[in-house]
């Protein structure tokens, strides 16, 4: 009896211990059954586009655009036009360049971009460069003109049939030019001043040559001076007495040429408000202008400080061969000027 009770028992032990090796067994199963979630880290990938020349002709052309980017950079270059197309370095990775084609264009001006990884150039190129057809004959009223030293403009008249096209072309940088396409019309050449000798340039108007030609340069220039304030340049002309009497201030040109052709007139415009707005011209031989006005005018602002007021100058200068410059106060390298209305005594 005693035996039995001691088999019993230790079956019973096993079994037990059999039963905590299971769970025990369970619990480490499911510890481990669900894998922890993994993350891929990412990185922003930016690029930087050179420099290239975006404004093209209407010929065909071609280029390199440099591409700056990181080492682990991966890149990818699209065209948004047929016209404009990638010869290579379509991708990439880190530094490098995409070549490009730009197809000739027989149309209107038109533009397209090159994209790398968001980022985007934009190409424009100019339309189809188209002279007078065979049998189509343009006149033109002008083959050769003198353009004004001081900068300006030249028209040329256009005679031609309504169906014949023509278009306007410069050759030289200090030249641009305007018109209509077809049929008659008128063409305008603009120079800009001249700044040293003698020059010529030409433009082409409906394949034909126009030859513009300008002396050296004329400039216009001047300077205020009010002799009872100051013996020097000034800005302000004081309308200022202890007496009543007038003060008289003075515009002196300070123009000048740079070739053989001296300065014959001078045209001045002067232009202030003193109760009424005062303007006062001279034109002629004389470089320089003066005028004249009291102190305390009646309802016209003067105070005992002295009130401003703009003064308004114009000096138009011609030389001897025709050409002309304009200067105007506060304009350019011309100061503002002013008259100052003072009350009499102060």
């Amino acid at each position: 009896m005693a035996g039995l009770m001691k088999n019993h028992r230790l079956l019973l032990v096993t079994a037990l211990s059999a039963a905590v090796a299971f769970a025990t067994a369970c619990s480490k199963s499911d510890a481990t059954s669900t894998p922890a979630p993994s993350t891929t880290p990412t990185t922003s990938c930016t690029v930087t586009l050179g420099s290239v020349t975006t404004s093209v002709g209407a010929a065909a052309s071609t280029g390199t655009l440099p591409v700056t980017a990181a080492s682990t950079c991966s890149w990818t270059a699209a065209s948004s036009a047929t016209f404009l197309t990638i010869s290579s370095g379509a991708t990439g990775t880190g530094n490098g360049s995409v070549a490009y084609s730009i197809a000739a264009n027989t149309g209107a001006a038109r533009s397209a971009s090159i994209t790398v990884n968001g980022s985007s150039v934009v190409f424009t190129q100019a339309a189809q460069a188209t002279v007078a057809p065979t049998g189509c004959t343009v006149t033109l009223s002008k083959t050769s003109a003198k353009a004004n030293s001081g900068g300006g403009t030249v028209t040329v008249d256009v005679t031609g049939a309504s169906t014949c096209q023509w278009t306007t072309t410069s050759n030289a940088s200090f030249l641009t030019v305007t018109g209509d396409t077809t049929g008659p019309g008128t063409a305008t050449i603009t120079a800009t001043a001249n700044n040293g000798g003698s020059r010529s340039g030409t433009v082409t108007i409906g394949g034909q040559t126009v030859t513009i030609t300008q002396d050296p340069g004329i400039f216009s220039s001047f300077q205020l001076f009010d002799p009872a304030q100051t013996s020097g340049a000034t800005n302000v002309c004081q309308f200022r007495s202890l007496t009543g009497a007038q003060t008289t201030c003075t515009l002196r040109s300070t123009s000048f040429t740079q070739g053989a052709f001296a300065i014959a007139n001078y045209r001045w415009v002067i232009q202030y408000t003193y109760a009424t707005v005062i303007t006062t011209t001279q034109d002629g031989s004389f470089s320089s202008l003066a005028f004249s006005d009291t102190c305390g005018k009646a309802n016209g602002g003067a105070t005992d400080d002295g009130a401003l007021q703009p003064l308004d100058v114009q000096l138009v200068v011609t030389d001897t061969a025709g050409n002309t410059a304009t200067a105007n106060a506060g304009r350019g390298d011309q100061i503002p000027l002013f008259v100052q209305l003072f009350n009499c005594g102060k």
